[in-house]
């Protein structure tokens, strides 16, 4: 795994601490949008990493956060949620789309 990416994992896990130890849910979602900018910065130095495919990742992954921090989907629906959108990083456009020739 890429040292970037231990960077990345390192400061979502960080971001996570913080939520669990904060009971207001206006400070839970400003730690999560902090957390992906922290994210956005460490991810734009390395050349070499598609930031606008691990941005919509992560961005998904945030967005869902925030909104079982409101109180808008429940757990169990934001898991689904993100086996969606992580199916989707897989299967969808962008990994598998070439045409065979």
């Amino acid at each position: 795994m890429n040292q970037t990416w231990f960077k990345v994992l390192a400061v979502m896990i960080v971001g996570s601490m913080l939520n669990s130890f904060v009971f207001n849910v206006l400070a839970r979602v400003a730690i999560d949008l902090v957390v992906l900018g922290v994210v956005y910065l460490v991810l734009r130095r390395d050349p070499f990493i598609d930031l606008k495919r691990s941005m919509i990742f992560l961005g998904g992954l945030t967005a869902v956060n925030v909104l079982v921090d409101l109180g808008i989907i429940s757990i169990t629906l934001s898991y689904l949620i993100l086996l969606g959108l992580l199916a989707y990083m897989i299967f969808g456009r962008g990994y598998n789309n070439r045409r065979r020739r």
